[in-house]
């Protein structure tokens, strides 16, 4: 059975398991219990015991007060899926809603004829708002990424996708030393589609959907505190850098289009750390 050989990891923030959309979801379309780990960075501890059954699933539990980043917690799991002999590493944040389908395509899915050059697996993802194609995209110079429709099937040409849904080849993942350290949280999922085609490896494109909310596609200032803002620019300038000089004036000119956007906001310091950036 393939999901026996798939090491389910979800990251939790102020979300407890009885909560979140994604555990939910999948727990309506399992049929088999899956073995799971909660990486907790809520500032309180949310459970005591450090193993347990929730559902359909046999949950690893583990807490860090200190919210040290997503990297962190997807090679905490990396360890133990390397340590525990797990082929795969399914990643899942706590607000996606997950289909029938997608389950259903992994069941059928033969793993063991996969080509060992296919180190990711990832479903159409679609607002759920709105029902508008999240991923798989296209990422241009700038950082612009602009989703595509892409026929399901093996990819080798560089494309992107989110996090939640994401399937890789865990052998893949320590070779590359493991999720890079530069990537906190934002970015880091275009940070390994990005190094997958650049050692000419591919991914296998799933003919399922998953949906997502993501807070950038509502109000700006109401669904994204300027903390966060600040966050997800540092991350954009970082990656924009590692392509080139090209890439980075692109990006200014974004950036200088995102000022005159923001300035329009009832709270300026947002167009105002836009602008201390694009100089």
């Amino acid at each position: 059975m393939v999901l026996n050989k798939i090491l389910f990891i979800i990251v939790l923030y102020k979300n407890s398991l009885e909560e979140s959309k994604t555990i939910a979801t999948l727990n309506n379309y399992l049929s088999v219990s899956v073995d799971v780990l909660v990486f907790d960075n809520s500032p309180k501890k949310q459970y005591n015991e450090s193993s347990f059954i929730y559902g359909k699933f046999k949950v690893e539990y583990h807490h860090d007060s200190s919210n040290p980043g997503l990297n962190f917690a997807y090679n905490y799991a990396l360890n133990q899926a390397n340590e525990n002999n797990y082929q795969w590493l399914l990643l899942l944040d706590q607000d996606t809603i997950f289909t029938k389908e997608y389950i259903d395509t992994i069941y059928n899915l033969d793993f063991k004829n996969l080509s060992v050059d296919t180190v990711s697996l990832i479903p159409k993802v679609k607002n759920f708002t709105d029902n508008k194609l999240i991923s798989p995209s296209k990422m241009y110079l700038g950082g612009i990424c602009k989703p595509t429709e892409i026929k399901s099937d093996v990819i080798n040409t560089p494309v992107s996708g989110i996090n939640s849904g994401t399937i890789l080849r865990t052998s893949y993942i320590v070779e590359i030393g493991g999720f890079s350290n530069d990537y906190s949280l934002d970015m880091l999922d275009h940070w390994y589609f990005r190094r997958i085609f650049k050692d000419y490896k591919n991914i296998f494109l799933m003919n399922c959907t998953i949906f997502q909310d993501l807070s950038i596609f509502g109000i700006f200032e109401e669904n994204v505190s300027l903390s966060r803002y600040k966050q997800m620019l540092l991350a954009e300038i970082h990656f924009v850098k590692n392509d080139g000089i090209f890439s980075i004036i692109v990006f200014k000119i974004r950036l200088l289009c995102r000022v005159f956007k923001q300035y329009k906001y009832n709270n300026k310091r947002y167009y105002k750390l836009s602008l201390k950036h694009l100089f």
